[in-house]
């Protein structure tokens, strides 16, 4: 399972950015990964939620920065090309659009934002609100991003948890809902191990939680692991106790992507 896919956040213009994003590619060979795989935050239209993602202008210089990583590292470690898909209700059509541009080898799809104006965080911090109405606005939208057909892996599937308020057995049944609607859709769960660096959870963990983990399993959904890495130092975290971890589930599958196809590992 050593080929998995990290990302990186808010690439800038190639030719201040390419720098950066070969630091990452050496931290995975020294890892030994056969494959690194980059999927930096997709633009929006209109600005919305522009502090954390790519402009419209720049996505084309960032598909040719992963593409000559790719020929430059060629023979080392596979490079591959992916993106970050923010789902927001309502730009199904701009999104589809804009992932036909470029020959995508993953699209990570992940939930940001539960309003279409993306002013209403899926992880509000130091949250005093209903926690179970959160969860169950949050896996409302991982359920239609499943659906839409624009994604090949759900990203960080418990990721509510890191406003500081745990999921528990109330939100059992829509856990369990939306892991079947991900079976349904064949697509792939990634088991995100950046949870081990953020502060705001109760105690270190993976998103989403073993015990999820072990119930994706069971529902034959393919895995992925992705350390999430924001800095070099960041690839391939916790990767070692993840294979232990699941070398425990005989019938895990554990997948990398090329051209948007699962690729066994």
């Amino acid at each position: 399972m050593r080929i998995i896919a990290d990302h990186h956040v808010h690439t800038t213009r190639c030719k201040h950015a390419i720098g950066s994003m070969e630091a990452y590619v050496d931290s995975a060979i020294e890892h030994g990964l056969k494959a690194i795989g980059f999927a930096d935050h997709n633009p929006l239209p209109n600005d919305l939620g522009d502090n954390v993602r790519m402009e419209e202008s720049e996505l084309d210089d960032y598909v040719k920065c992963v593409l000559d990583l790719r020929q430059r590292y060629q023979g080392r470690i596979e490079v591959l090309l992916g993106l970050e898909m923010d789902y927001v209700e309502g730009l199904e059509a701009y999104l589809e659009k804009q992932l036909a541009r470029h020959p995508w080898d993953y699209i990570i799809g992940s939930i940001h934002y539960l309003d279409p104006e993306c002013r209403q965080i899926s992880w509000p911090r130091n949250f005093t609100g209903d926690a179970a109405r959160l969860y169950a606005r949050y896996f409302e939208l991982v359920r239609k991003m499943a659906g839409s057909g624009l994604c090949d892996i759900i990203a960080h599937f418990d990721v509510p948890k890191r406003s500081g308020r745990v999921h528990t057995e109330h939100e059992a049944g829509d856990i369990t809902r939306t892991l079947k609607e991900i079976a349904r859709a064949g697509l792939c769960l990634e088991v995100n191990t950046s949870g081990y660096r953020h502060p705001e959870l109760l105690r270190p963990d993976t998103y989403p939680t073993r015990a999820i983990i072990a119930e994706a399993v069971a529902l034959g959904i393919p895995l992925a692991v992705n350390s999430d890495a924001h800095a070099p130092e960041d690839v391939a975290l916790q990767f070692s106790d993840m294979e232990h971890f699941l070398a425990k589930y005989k019938t895990a599958r554990l997948v990398t992507f090329k051209n948007r196809r699962q690729v066994p590992v």
